[in-house]
């Protein structure tokens, strides 16, 4: 959300006058460092002073991602805590660390051979994150993918015919967003003699 955009109605959600918000000093604190709240005076609201990332502020291993503030009513002597959840936008793509990777295979590997491919990454979380992958290019290979005991996902490259040639195919990571945000990564297979 962009700067100025509405959060919540503090004084509504506390019973609040408007008018004593006003008159007896009514302000918004942050724990942080940043100020990303403020209270608009004349609506009582609590406002964005900026645009705020998720990703940045949370990162990926955090599943709930909240805000801490506190709005201070001097007048009353009164101390209000406040939390925001922040919740995540598909604003990331997939990325592979390389865009380009080189496999070496004997041509007289037999089919069934598994090559592990790199992963990619997806700074963003549940259903916006990395959910799928898929390969296009060559009919020698097929995709297989193998889930961590932690829910990471692995492609690996499975040899489906005798290869006789070098080989190219792209590997598509895809995420589970709408609409989806991908990555690729070129994948060239060079056939040892």
């Amino acid at each position: 959300m962009q700067k100025g955009s509405f959060v919540g109605d503090v004084a509504k959600d506390l019973g609040l006058e408007l008018s004593a918000l006003h008159d007896r000093g009514a302000r918004i604190v942050s724990e942080g460092r940043k100020q990303y709240f403020s209270l608009h005076e004349k609506t009582g609201h609590l406002v964005t002073t900026e645009r705020i990332d998720r990703e940045q502020q949370c990162g990926r291993l955090v599943e709930k991602c909240l805000l801490r503030c506190e709005m201070i009513v001097e007048g009353e002597m009164k101390v209000y805590a406040i939390e925001v959840e922040i919740r995540d936008i598909n604003d990331n793509a997939p990325s592979f660390r390389e865009a380009e990777m080189e496999l070496k295979v004997s041509e007289t590997t037999a089919p069934g051979l598994r090559l592990p491919l790199s992963i990619a990454r997806d700074p963003d979380v549940g259903s916006n994150s990395l959910q799928r992958y898929e390969l296009s290019g060559d009919e020698h290979f097929s995709l297989a993918v193998q889930t961590a005991p932690y829910g990471e996902i692995r492609p690996e490259l499975v040899l489906a015919k005798p290869l006789d040639r070098a080989a190219a195919v792209v590997l598509t990571a895809v995420d589970g967003g709408d609409p989806a945000r991908t990555g690729t990564a070129r994948i060239r297979v060079v056939v040892l003699d």
